[in-house]
């Protein structure tokens, strides 16, 4: 079973495409077969038909496009590990590769529970008791969360992976370009979140802003920004402000006590101290560029503009309309 899910995660050619069409399919197909194609069979909890359409349209897509960043995803990161043990001498992509099966049991319970509890309308309502397309709507709501559930499992596992030979990665302060892939991986999972948070506007069809249909997501999510941005590099930055600081030590004592003559020997040796002070003191404590740091934040201020944007349709229809 491991060696057949590893096949399929990182080595069989088709697996992309085969998650990224055939699930939609198989999704259209289950759905089709419960009636849940057919707006007059929308469950009570539905304000109208648009609002119908937009949530089968979301629980259709959203389970593929997980299943498909998490594939690519797992590739991209071994592709990153494979450059960094070449840079450091590591052993970083097996430990990339390394999936448990019993983690992945329990990340999905986990998300099974969380879709019960809190995302499914109606808590008297019963599987058992429901209509055929409620139970459709709700296999797809348990699917897209359980499916997170074990994409969140396998990039936090990644990162922990790039965090493990944090500590054995070789480190210059005034040359990182050995250090920087270790930011790539986090913004590769920055990128997927925020793709998909864009991507659950479709359950705003009806032009209908809805802050409840994105909170349960963003509770989840946002913390997982912030960990899978920040810890894969955590424990290189601490050991990048450490050094520095070891340095600036050294270089203000050294200052402290050079002599204050204005002999040339002695003044240019001042001057050789103050200039490498400047220079460790600009040297980075992040392994990360410029460039990285403006992707990440562009990347994080695109779902609130997405939001934002539907939100402002709906006013300004709103308006045309009581006009």
């Amino acid at each position: 079973m491991k060696a057949s899910l590893h096949w399929f995660i990182y080595e069989w050619r088709f697996s992309l495409p085969v998650l990224a069409f055939a699930i939609p399919g198989g999704l259209s197909a289950l759905y089709l077969s419960a009636g849940a194609m057919n707006p007059d069979n929308a469950p009570w909890y539905f304000s109208s038909t648009r609002e119908y359409q937009g949530m089968l349209l979301l629980i259709t897509l959203m389970p593929a496009y997980i299943m498909t960043a998490s594939v690519y995803g797992q590739r991209r990161s071994l592709q990153i590990a494979r450059m960094i043990d070449r840079m450091n001498h590591l052993n970083l992509s097996q430990r990339v590769t390394e999936v448990s099966l019993a983690g992945l049991a329990v990340s999905a319970l986990l998300g099974f529970l969380y879709a019960v509890i809190f995302n499914i309308p109606g808590a008297g309502l019963t599987f058992p008791e429901a209509s055929p397309t409620e139970r459709a709507m709700m296999f797809g709501q348990v699917l897209i969360w359980v499916t997170l559930a074990c994409m969140l499992y396998l990039r936090i596992t990644v990162s922990r992976a790039f965090r493990s030979v944090s500590e054995s990665v070789e480190i210059n302060i005034f040359e990182t370009s050995n250090l920087r892939p270790f930011a790539q991986t986090g913004l590769l999972d920055v990128l997927f979140i925020v793709l998909g948070l864009v991507l659950s506007t479709v359950q705003s069809l009806d032009l209908s802003f809805r802050p409840d249909n994105y909170s349960k997501a963003v509770i989840i999510l946002v913390p997982a920004i912030i960990y899978l941005a920040l810890y894969p590099v955590w424990g290189i930055h601490k050991r990048m402000a450490g050094m520095r600081q070891r340095q600036l030590d050294e270089l203000n004592r050294l200052i402290r006590d050079a002599s204050k003559s204005l002999a040339p020997e002695q003044v240019n040796q001042l001057e050789v101290l103050l200039q490498r002070r400047e220079r460790v003191t600009a040297s980075p404590a992040w392994p990360i560029d410029l460039g990285t740091v403006q992707r990440f934040l562009f990347y994080i201020i695109i779902p609130p503009l997405a939001w934002v944007g539907a939100a402002l349709v709906e006013f300004v229809l709103d308006g045309i309309i009581s006009g």
